[in-house]
């Protein structure tokens, strides 16, 4: 242990902001935010561990300073106790609250150590919550304890991967604490403490005296390097009394702390907060858990209520904290004491600033200086509750959000991290001027600008478009619409909210009631409502949030209503439609002209001189001839498109820079771009879908661990996903003869809004790609051919790739994707074979027989599509079967039934001087019984290795390099299960089981895992990538189809069309953190 003088004050030297911001204060489950609650806690000199309320364990690596998330999966519970250990694996145990028992074995970088994430569950043997855990010191015992007074013993074989448990004994009170040392069990319980032998399997009680009355009192093991016999527990006893007691339970003194609480406790130094943590007395102090801490003959208790450390040897208490019964949890290390109080607050207690090296661990002197800083601090302190109590007084309220998604950023070179010591070096006048939570407002609410570099950064991490989730004010939403300047949601009870646009966070102010449908102009300078029960439309006199209003009447048995800044479109309850023109903010209303239209309609939209309409079965039609002199306009067509896609919108809006959005019956977000007076049907000739369903997995905490020590710890993001908005929908609205017709979608300056018609909305505002599958159709084939399978590679000498396709196993035709009319190329098998498989680099064509047999063809510049096959002489493998291969552009990597992989330099039958290339085996990644690797993949330019197994998990191999070019391990990819993997020069796509495709971000050489899986639009039966990320994939149907995309840039008027992903998709914009 460290030796310190006696006279060194315990204090807390900073908030753990870095801890605190890189856990959500809640996550999004579907569209309902749950809040996160820290639940347990553990630390150790590697790392600090905290359970919370969702189940979800966070582990901060303390060496690396990166935020790491695990998830017990299945159902979500409390987490009740965490263990942490260090012995030749990192190891973590954590306990729920129905009685399952979890440990992971963590990844380690060390050699030697282990490089893959296991898990091992204890479940069934505890009923109910677990209450405390203690391993012995090589890791391979686990023991586990609950409020039922049941102690499991968990036997440990990491190497073997394998956990048996039983049940050693059943108390009749609840489990307080356990510890574990030299084979003997130390078992606290409510009615006494018990020392049991593993070894003889001896049980003894501590004492011989009965405990006064019950309670949460804990014992611990005196830290010693003794053997069995020499052990010394303390035990903590009711009226502050502390036993010391050999390991046959005898006690050998009692200390009574009793008289040292008669004066003042000394407490604790906590650096200051808007609220106090401490300055509360017990009415009934008790001692608790304890255990020892930092010199020998000091003991460390707590409970609910009070956190104590106690000099045993020369009875005094060294210091303190009391609470209301908020405390949750307590841990500590050699020198430091986390406390877990309240919903999430951790404090560090120590004796010297965190990160400290132990040569440097001085006694902090309590200069003036220091003590003046301290004082200032407290001043500030004071000034900025004042001024946070004058912003309270002015916000009506204040509905905090959390992004679903993180600002993209730079590359962490060129940003300085302070070092630990640096950090530890700040005083606390550096804090002085804001509260924690001013803190937090001041770095979470304002949007994180990011400077853009000359050159094109390789290893920053790109990240797709994102969506943020905000609550609404009331019952739900029927109607969200965005101004220039405010936004506003009617419930379901018909109370009209507004809110000015956030900066991260809205202030809801109640508006008016009884309101059936709202209708506001795009600047927001006109707005109508349509009362309920009546169905009268009104039209309000100069908007203002404040004060009184004036409503005039402008029309009853009104339905919808749609505003552009000076018209009014109206459908009437009988189905007519009328218009009021020449409407301003001195005249909200006016006379209504009835308007012809060939079918009842159900919504309208209406933005500058362009107007569409959704009929009340769902087609869509728009107005033709509107301009700023005739606002009636001549007539209203048909609108093809959405019929040939196939659309069923529930509402549609137009926005900005011309677009027109529409939510459709399954939940997709759909847009078409210019969409304009001249051209009201819009320049595409076709729908672009949007991606809303976000973030499939964030794992490891990786890209937003990146966040956090670029930004010093400012940013608070929630890494739950955004789900679809169709599984609300089909809740509610799907009847087309409802008078209450939803407006869920609503675009404007700030970004494209979208409600889910219950109590929550989301909102892109960065820049967003829209995705259409082309149908392609060979030339000379017919459009109802069926494919099977198609595959790209790149073209020896022209720019573009080929596709090489196929009807069935007996057939294989080559398209080259630029060739504008499409033009097969017949390839010829050899007799008799069934290809079960190829793949292609720019000189060889390899293609894998029913038999396990390999075919090369080789391709050049003369000859695209090769001449003939040759068998390729496999030999040396003798009776391996492969089971898949995949060629980069001079290596071959391939996998045999048994999940073996092996490893070829070269693409040819046989290399320059004749020989045969060697095959080099590559031992596959540990896995559990009966799973083996099926399919491994290389990228084009040899740079990736990818594997799927046969569970569809996804592994990549680490450590490849030009001059390691086989790699140097395995890591496992979690996040979702594939079906297949396609590897670009540059990423990584995959097709899940159910036919949906997903991209990985933020791979580079540095970090080949990447960071995060997101979803692509569109369900298929196969996919293929071309080297430049360009997607072909074959229908359900079987058709051929190629993705293209639209990039919607935010806040401006231009439109980017491309075939490929890249220019969409890997878009480094400017965006917020909520």
């Amino acid at each position: 242990m460290a030796t310190h003088p006696p006279s060194l004050p315990l204090r807390e030297f900073c908030p753990l902001y870095y801890l605190l911001n890189a856990i959500p204060a809640k996550v999004q489950k579907g569209f309902r935010s749950v809040l996160v609650y820290l639940t347990a806690l553990d630390s150790n000199s590697d790392y600090i561990a905290v359970g919370s309320s969702i189940g979800m364990l966070y582990l901060y690596c303390r060496r690396v300073s990166q935020m790491n998330k695990y998830n017990l999966e299945g159902k979500s519970e409390p987490i009740t106790v965490v263990k942490l250990l260090s012995c030749f694996d990192d190891l973590v145990a954590v306990g729920t609250a129905s009685g399952r028992v979890a440990l992971f074995q963590l990844v380690s970088q060390l050699p030697g150590r282990n490089k893959q994430l296991r898990r091992f569950d204890v479940i069934g043997l505890h009923k109910s919550t677990v209450t405390a855990l203690a391993w012995s010191a090589n890791g391979m015992k686990l023991f586990s304890g609950d409020d039922k007074g049941k102690v499991v013993y968990s036997a440990v074989d990491l190497d073997k991967g394998v956990c048996n448990p039983v049940v050693l004994l059943e108390e009749p009170s609840a489990i307080v604490q356990l510890e574990y040392s030299q084979k003997v069990l130390l078992i606290s319980t409510c009615q006494h403490s018990l020392l049991f032998n593993t070894q003889e399997q001896s049980l003894v009680q501590l004492g011989t005296k009965p405990r006064k009355s019950n309670g949460r009192f804990g014992a611990c093991f005196q830290p010693a390097l003794c053997k069995q016999s020499d052990l010394l527990v303390y035990a903590a006893r009711p009226g502050l009394r502390l036993w010391r007691t050999d390991v046959r339970g005898r006690v050998q003194e009692t200390h009574v702390l009793k008289p040292l609480f008669n004066q003042a406790v000394p407490q604790f130094q906590l650096f200051p907060r808007s609220v106090p943590a401490g300055s509360y007395q017990p009415t009934d102090r008790q001692l608790g858990v304890v255990s020892c801490f930092l010199k020998e003959g000091w003991v460390l208790s707590w409970n609910e209520y009070s956190v104590y450390i106690v000099d045993c040897t020369n009875q005094v208490i060294i210091g303190g904290l009391e609470s209301c019964g908020d405390i949750v949890s307590v841990a500590c290390t050699d020198y430091e004491i986390f406390i877990l109080k309240g919903d999430r607050d951790i404090m560090r207690i120590s004796n010297c600033p965190e990160g400290l090296p132990e040569d440097e661990r001085a006694p902090v002197d309590e200069s003036e200086e220091v003590k003046e800083e301290f004082s200032q601090a407290l001043e500030a302190l004071e000034v900025a509750d004042e001024v946070e109590g004058q912003k309270r007084g002015a916000a009506l309220t204040d509905e905090r959000s959390r992004s679903s998604s993180i600002t993209s950023w730079e590359s962490t070179q060129g940003f300085s991290t302070a070092s630990t010591t640096e950090t530890s070096e700040l005083s606390s006048s550096r804090y002085s001027t804001i509260t924690q939570e001013d803190f937090q407002q001041e770095l979470v609410v304002k949007p994180v600008k990011l400077k853009r570099k000359g050159k094109r950064r390789r290893q920053g991490i790109l990240l797709a478009e994102s969506w943020m989730g905000y609550s609404g004010p009331g019952c739900g939403i029927l109607s969200l619409v965005v101004t220039d300047r405010h936004v506003w949601c009617l419930d379901f009870k018909g109370s009209l909210y507004c809110s000015s646009l956030p900066n991260g966070s809205l202030s809801w102010q109640k508006f008016e009631e009884n309101v059936q449908q709202v209708a506001l102009s795009p600047s927001g300078s006109l707005l109508w409502k349509v009362e309920q029960k009546t169905m009268t439309a009104y039209a309000c006199g100069k908007v203002t949030i404040k004060g009184k209003r004036h409503w005039y009447k402008a029309l009853d048995e009104t339905a919808f209503v749609a505003l552009s800044d000076d018209t009014a479109w109206i459908i009437r309850t009988s189905g007519d439609l009328y218009l009021q023109t020449g409407l301003s903010v001195d005249r909200p209303c006016a006379r209504a002209v009835k308007v012809d239209c060939p079918c009842p309609m159900a919504q309208i939209a209406a933005r500058g001189s362009v107007v569409w309409a959704l009929s009340e079965q769902r087609a869509l039609f728009y107005r033709e001839g509107l301009s700023s002199y005739c606002a009636e306009g001549e007539q209203w067509k048909y609108d093809k498109i959405s019929e040939s896609q196939g659309l069923e919108s529930i509402c549609i809006a137009l926005g900005e820079n011309d677009t027109l959005w529409a939510l459709d019956t399954s939940g997709s977000l759909w847009f078409r771009t210019g969409v304009t007076a001249k051209k009201p049907q819009g320049k595409d000739e076709h729908w672009w879908q949007v991606s809303i369903t976000d973030y499939v997995v964030f794992e490891q905490g990786g890209l937003f661990q990146m966040l956090i020590q670029a930004t010093q710890s400012v940013a608070t993001v929630t890494r739950a996903p955004v789900e679809r908005v169709a599984e609300r929908l089909r809740v509610a609205f799907l009847s087309p003869h409802s008078q209450c017709q939803p407006s869920l979608v609503s675009a404007g300056s700030s970004g494209v809004w979208i409600a889910s018609g219950r109590n929550d909305f989301h909102v892109a505002k960065g820049s967003l790609v829209g995705t259409y599958w082309r149908a392609v159709v060979p030339r000379g084939t017919a459009s109802a051919t069926k494919w099977a399978f198609v595959f790209s590679s790149a073209v020896p000498t022209k720019e573009g790739s080929f596709l090489w396709l196929a009807q069935s196993r007996k057939d294989l035709f080559c398209i080259w994707d630029q060739d504008l009319q499409m033009r097969p190329l017949t390839v010829q098998l050899p007799s008799d074979v069934e290809m079960v498989q190829v793949s292609a680099c720019r000189d060889a064509l390899w293609g894998l027989d029913h038999l396990s047999r390999v075919h090369i063809r080789t391709l050049s510049a003369s000859c695209p599509t090769g001449m003939h096959w040759t068998p390729l002489d496999l030999s040396q493998l003798g009776h391996v079967r492969l089971r898949s291969f995949s060629c980069g552009s001079q290596n071959v990597w391939a996998c045999d039934a048994n999940g073996m992989v092996y490893f070829r330099v070269g693409t040819q039958p046989l290399n320059p001087s004749m020989m045969l290339p060697a095959w080099i085996c590559i031992e596959p990644p540990e896995q559990p019984l009966g799973v083996h690797l099926v399919v491994v993949h290389t990228s084009p330019n040899d740079r990736m290795l990818w594997a799927l197994d046969s569970r569809g998990c996804v592994h990549v191999r680490t450590g490849i390099t030009e001059e390691m070019p086989v790699g140097t391990a395995w890591e496992h990819i979690p996040g979702l299960q594939a079906s297949q993997l396609v590897l670009s020069s540059r990423t990584v796509w995959v097709r899940c089981s159910n036919g949906e495709v997903a991209r990985r971000y933020g791979i580079s050489d540095k970090n080949p895992a990447g960071d995060y899986w997101k979803k692509v639009p569109g369900l298929i039966n196969w996919l293929a990538v071309t080297p430049m990320d360009e997607l072909w994939a074959v229908t359900p149907a079987g058709a051929l189809t190629q993705r293209l995309t639209k990039t919607l840039p935010h806040n401006t008027g231009k439109n980017h069309g491309n075939t490929g992903s890249l220019s969409g998709e890997e878009l480094e914009e400017e965006w917020e953190v909520i």
